[in-house]
């Protein structure tokens, strides 16, 4: 998400400034508002990876409170009450994230730091691959390519893999007909 928001913010000084000629990612989210709703969806993402984050960013809430807040609970800085009260991300980044960086809520918080809405300002070559069985991204949310034609101002090519899970093998099983090194099981196209 990073990278693409970077290009797309630096437009043509990608290229003209910082001598960026083009760029690869892999697991871009995209689209944050969509994809919380499978992070914090019941099941193995909110079991594992939602519940474990939200232990890391809880520990991190307090070491803010502490280091700035004076330890004080009842902060302006942020809503530290409903922080620890968090079950979801969503709930933890309304309560610390939004207010922290001056984002009305979570959601205006995804629609601003969300790298598909910098896609057009792209100015430098761009490859994104994705894989369609990643369950931390939404499944029916995958946009189609900008080309200069188009009117961007650079060719921004995605790729969506059948498989491949989150940046790597996690969630995918292989069939007996595939191998680990073919593409059919991998994120990385060979």
């Amino acid at each position: 998400n990073m990278v693409t928001k970077c290009l797309g913010e630096l437009g043509e000084a990608a290229f003209s400034l910082y001598n960026i000629h083009g760029a690869a990612v892999c697991g871009a989210p995209l689209d944050c508002e969509r994809n919380i709703k499978c992070l914090d969806s019941t099941g193995f993402n909110r079991l594992v990876y939602s519940q474990n984050f939200l232990k890391t960013m809880k520990k991190r809430a307090q070491q803010q409170l502490d280091q700035y807040c004076d330890g004080d609970p009842d902060t302006t800085a942020f809503d530290y009450k409903r922080a620890m009260a968090a079950t979801t991300i969503a709930e933890m980044e309304n309560a610390v994230i939004a207010p922290i960086y001056g984002y009305r809520d979570n959601v205006d918080y995804y629609r601003c730091e969300s790298c598909y809405y910098y896609l057009p300002g792209v100015a430098v070559p761009l490859y994104i691959i994705n894989a369609g069985d990643d369950p931390f991204f939404c499944p029916e949310f995958y946009p189609m390519e900008e080309t200069v034609d188009g009117g961007s101002l650079a060719p921004v090519k995605l790729l969506k893999t059948d498989h491949g899970g989150h940046l790597g093998f996690i969630f995918h099983q292989l069939e007996e007909n595939e191998t680990s090194r073919g593409k059919v099981a991998s994120w990385m196209p060979l």
